[in-house]
């Protein structure tokens, strides 16, 4: 993105652009299709004519105006160790916009320390209502905040985009520590790719919900690769003109599109706007892209439709085969002299199965399924042939991005840096890696030369592919593999890689150099297990008892289990124990007095079932340990059902006159906090006493929020306490992030609140992470800020074939003891 540029003489198209009705300073610049507005420049002849236009509130001070290498900052005071009551610091500006065209917002700002601010929330008033949305820094300086537009969540209720009427800016309270913040600039941006997926206003109780926005976010990062700018829609409110302003508008997932949304796609795909869908479409849709009848296909056996065989005769681009591991279909065909498919379903053992996979033609594409998990590589490359096919002026840009990305390998980001690297840790020069460096720096260095002198790359985006895979493989080489670390695997199914064979799984984890598993065995309300508490689980009838299965299996490959026991969350049990638990006044309630399907943790009841669940994996199983998750509440409008407040009067000594207000944001405030973390608190630590009671020498871990001391208070979870008092032998921080500035913040702060006192092994949210290289890098994060070991979120059926090659080339190429085996 080019700096801004003030252009008065654009004025007047760029409102007509956007829509903005009354906007007090504009300034536009275009990129590659992208338009902008700035909402804030800090254009202001003085302090005076400032503070002017942003008022403080909840006893914020002033914004001041400061200069700073040659450019002026509004400074926002950070009294947070002074003033040790206060949340946050918070500025308002009125204005009056229309905001409906633009789908993301930029927000340059910096922070001194760092540490002193947990996040940075954008709001915008409309009416009676807000729209808001929230970030956080990552490192001292100047950065851009980005806010898509699909980030922001509503508050009471806001009239809509098109009638804003405030803009406020609040820097909410990290560490206590006094500090500034300074504000460069605020930015609407629209770009000329749209993501589209479903309103969670609408759908967010739906199902299917969670899969559509993460195979939402999946292409996100796809187009981040590629570095492609994009805006992020939902259909709560589609506007036909709007939508066809756009010129590529993806469809990632949304199995319910609304008529009217429907109608809006439709008006945009007659008028131009290529429209790229998945898996399920209104017949509508695909009529006016050329495809006919379509008909759901379940699978007939596994890896029915393992992978994808793209025709590079269309598209020489294409990769040659993109892994998916596809449960089912939707069967379509060409209807269309200009459709055509460009790719077919294969099954595991490579055989034919005669199933379109992918048609384009030159309105738009459809692909049979959803983008999954797994070959992020070759997913990349698709949708850049993709791409470039629909829209061909895309190809430059998506060259560009590709050489860019091509040296920027695992946590480093030069040829420069990835040679420093290999010399550090691969010292021996004939090492393979070596040769696969030289090779692939001699042509990108030349690709560089060609572009620096005008010259059109001489190379395509398969090669460009062909060579990071390079510089990658000499990367993971050159990783080094301690003798003493924690090196972890989260299994969320509770059923390992391959479900019924845990034997395989544990195999395969061991060969892979991993000495310990986390299954994921209980939750509040179901069992994987012969449980005598809790109802068992549709996997523990068909699979039979998975803890039985996978302790022996992983006892007898040398791997730990420490069993995962998901905390007061019910989202899986069974209807009628969620009913009878609701019908005994058991379950929480919102601060609005909505239930909500989690156990309450102030009950005696529920404290004493947690206590009792996990305790007796303990005395029916050899587990090595005992993993809490999930324990804490779910947010800071929970738990205020009347058991709460009657328990929170009688403990607390106090009477509690506007209910829950006090407790929200009143009086009683503080005292409430502290009561929700002593209530969670309770619980770990009569776990952790009664355990080694059963059992001396079993180990307490427990998976805890990165942002700490924030999710004492967001979510009553005092972890770095639990260290101190004693209560666990080692924590998982959930550090899931792909950037790795936040990744490397989180993990220096929480070793040094813990102080090195148990070991920490800070969770990988490889869900997250754009292949398996970038697993490895924050492995690596992890190993320079000093922390013992690792825990790797999930194990999946993509798993063996993803990470475990990338670590065993290097990271784990060694076997090593996780240290808190050695403790006492």
């Amino acid at each position: 993105m080019q700096p801004l540029v003030c252009r008065q003489n654009l004025i007047g198209l760029t409102l007509a652009l956007l829509g903005l009705l009354t906007l007090p300073v504009v300034a536009t610049a275009q990129t590659a299709g992208t338009q902008e507005i700035v909402l804030e420049g800090v254009n202001y002849g003085n302090e005076a004519e400032a503070q002017g236009a942003w008022h403080p509130s909840e006893r914020t001070a002033p914004v001041r105006l400061v200069r700073e290498d040659g450019t002026v900052a509004l400074e926002v005071a950070l009294p947070f160790a002074s003033q040790p009551a206060w949340p946050r610091s918070v500025h308002d500006r009125r204005v009056s916009l229309d905001l409906s065209r633009p789908g993301e917002f930029l927000l340059e700002v910096s922070v001194e320390p760092v540490e002193a601010v947990g996040y940075i929330s954008l709001y915008f008033r409309s009416g009676e209502g807000w729209y808001a949305a929230s970030g956080s820094v990552t490192r001292p300086g100047r950065q851009v905040l980005r806010f898509r537009k699909s980030d922001f969540r509503t508050e009471e209720r806001p009239q809509g985009w098109h009638q804003i009427d405030g803009i406020r800016i609040s820097f909410w309270r990290g560490q206590n520590l006094d500090g500034r913040a300074r504000i460069y600039r605020l930015v609407a941006v629209r770009h000329a790719i749209a993501i589209l997926g479903p309103a969670a206003a609408i759908y967010g109780r739906d199902p299917e919900y969670r899969t559509a926005r993460e195979t939402l976010q999946r292409f996100a990062r796809l187009l981040d690769d590629l570095g492609l700018e994009y805006d992020e829609w939902d259909d709560a409110s589609p506007n036909p003109q709007i939508w066809a302003e756009q010129k590529v508008i993806i469809v990632p997932y949304h199995p319910r599109l609304t008529p009217d949304a429907t109608k809006a796609l439709a008006e945009a795909i007659r008028q131009g706007t290529r429209v790229f869908l998945n898996y399920q479409a209104p017949a509508e849709l695909l009529g006016l892209l050329g495809i006919g009848k379509t008909r759901w296909v379940g699978q007939q056996f596994p890896g029915q439709f393992a992978e994808v065989r793209f025709d590079r005769q269309i598209l020489p681009d294409l990769p040659e085969v993109m892994r998916q591991s596809s449960w089912n279909v939707t069967e379509a065909e060409p209807a269309a002299a200009d459709a055509q498919v460009i790719g077919w379903w294969y099954t595991a053992s490579g055989e034919a199965t005669r199933k379109p996979a992918m048609i384009l033609s030159p309105r738009g594409a459809f692909f049979s399924h959803i983008l999954l998990d797994g070959d992020t590589e070759n997913q990349r490359l698709m949708l850049a042939a993709v791409l470039s096919a629909l829209l061909p002026e895309l190809k430059t840009e998506i060259t560009r991005g590709l050489l860019t990305r091509a040296v920027q390998v695992g946590h480093l980001t030069s040829l420069d840096e990835l040679r420093a690297w290999l010399k550090t840790y691969l010292p021996d020069s004939t090492h393979p890696a070596w040769q696969s460096f030289a090779e692939a720096e001699q042509k990108l260095l030349a690709v560089r030369e060609a572009q620096s002198q005008g010259k059109a790359p001489s190379i395509n985006l398969r090669e460009l592919q062909q060579l990071r895979g390079k510089l990658i493989q000499a990367y993971l080489s050159a990783q080094p593999s301690p003798h003493v670390e924690g090196r972890a695997y989260w299994n969320h199914s509770g059923l390992g890689a391959y479900p019924g064979n845990w034997e395989r799984t544990a195999r395969e984890l061991a060969e892979a150099g991993f000495n310990m598993v986390l299954p994921n065995m209980l939750w509040a309300g179901l069992a994987h297990y012969a449980s005598d508490i809790l109802p068992r689980s549709e996997a523990f009838q068909k699979y039979g008892d998975q803890i039985e299965q996978c302790v022996a299996a992983c006892h007898r490959h040398g791997l730990e289990v420490h069993v995962w026991k998901v905390n007061f969350n019910l989202s899986n049990a069974p209807q009628s124990f969620i009913d009878q638990m609701r019908a005994a006044g058991r379950t929480q309630m919102t601060r609005r007095g909505e239930p909500s399907n989690w156990l309450c943790p102030s009950h005696p009841e529920n404290q004493r079932l947690e206590v009792e669940t996990m305790l007796e994996v303990v005395r029916k199983y050899p587990v090595d340990g005992i993993h809490f998750d999930y324990i804490r509440y779910p947010g800071p409008d929970n738990c205020f059902c009347p058991g709460c407040r009657q328990r929170f009067e009688a403990e607390m000594g106090v009477k509690v006159a506007q209910w829950p207000h006090d407790c929200v944001s009143g009086p009683l405030r503080s005292q409430y906090l502290e009561w929700r973390r002593r209530n969670i608190t309770r619980v770990v630590e009569a776990v952790s006493r009664e355990a080694r009671q059963i059992r001396p020498g079993i180990k307490i871990s427990a998976a805890v929020f990165a942002e700490y001391p924030a999710c004492r208070d967001s979510v009553g979870q005092d972890w770095v306490s639990w260290v101190h008092a004693g209560y666990l032998d080692f924590v998982c921080p959930m550090d899931y992030t792909n950037n790795h500035e936040q990744f490397v913040r989180w993990v220096k702060n929480q070793w040094q609140a813990t102080q090195g006192k148990i070991p920490m092994y800070p969770g990988i949210g490889a869900y997250r992470l754009d292949g398996p290289d970038q697993v490895v890098a924050q492995i690596a994060l992890a190993r320079l800020a000093g922390v013992p070991g690792f825990t790797i979120f999930n194990l999946d059926e993509q798993s063996p074939k993803t990470i475990f090659p990338a670590v065993k080339m290097g990271a784990t190429r060694t076997p090593a003891t996780p240290p808190h085996r050695t403790r006492r």
